[in-house]
């Protein structure tokens, strides 16, 4: 599992490019013209000691805009559309539909089971990679790669996380994936999305972050309190 960080994703997306796509997904021109109205003559300065010229800004979606993880989140739909066309990198997930969950006897019935390939966990500007293996996981991470470069956007190679985590009875050993030559940081567990995973595959790690953190949260309140 790789957890990707983005250098200043909401800062660099090109919006003519976001219009396009917003059109190809058949958004109403209506809908379109309204999201335009958000961003079209938006103008900005610099403030150091003194103000510059205000420039027009053409690349960015508004951070704090209630509508910015969505439009990131299509941009982002699109671009991993693009990057998996020919890859089918990803980890393969049995289910059924039809009641009876805890029924382990059914996962043996394969008729009975549909599966699914999981390869991307996406959630505003967040989003990770899954693969079965090491190869496959490289493979995924330099079509993603591929994929920024022509959609403008750039890989934070430095917060970029991959984790390997050992099926039941296997050592653990740290993965090396690598983008554009640099080689990523492998860790043993890390945070998503306010969740702490880890190469161990149970959740002992997500109780004990949780417990210090209700731990740590009066004290951190208390010093609020006496600072204001």
């Amino acid at each position: 599992m790789t957890s990707t960080d983005l250098t200043k994703a909401f800062d660099t997306v090109s919006q003519e490019s976001l219009w396009k796509i917003l059109a190809k997904r058949v958004c109403p021109e209506k809908f379109i013209a309204m999201v335009r109205q958000f961003h079209d003559g938006m103008f900005a300065d610099v403030n150091d000691t003194e103000s510059s010229e205000p420039f027009l800004v053409t690349d960015r979606i508004k951070q704090g805009c209630v509508l910015a993880p969505t439009l990131f989140n299509i941009m982002l739909s699109a671009m991993l559309t693009d990057a998996f066309r020919d890859c089918n990198a990803g980890v393969d997930i049995c289910y059924w539909t039809k009641g009876k969950l805890f029924n382990w006897k059914k996962l043996k019935v394969k008729k009975k089971l549909q599966e699914v390939t999981v390869g991307d966990h996406l959630f505003a500007k967040d989003c990770s990679l899954d693969a079965k293996s090491e190869y496959d996981m490289q493979q995924s991470m330099d079509h993603f790669s591929s994929a920024w470069d022509k959609f403008g956007l750039t890989i934070n190679t430095k917060k970029t996380e991959v984790m390997y985590q050992p099926p039941p009875g296997r050592p653990y050993i740290e993965a090396t994936i690598t983008v554009k030559g640099q080689t990523l940081q492998a860790v043993d567990k890390f945070t998503y999305l306010g969740s702490t995973l880890s190469h161990a595959v149970h959740i002992d790690d997500e109780m004990n972050a949780s417990i210090l953190q209700d731990v740590q949260f009066p004290t951190k309140l208390k010093r609020q309190i006496i600072s204001k």
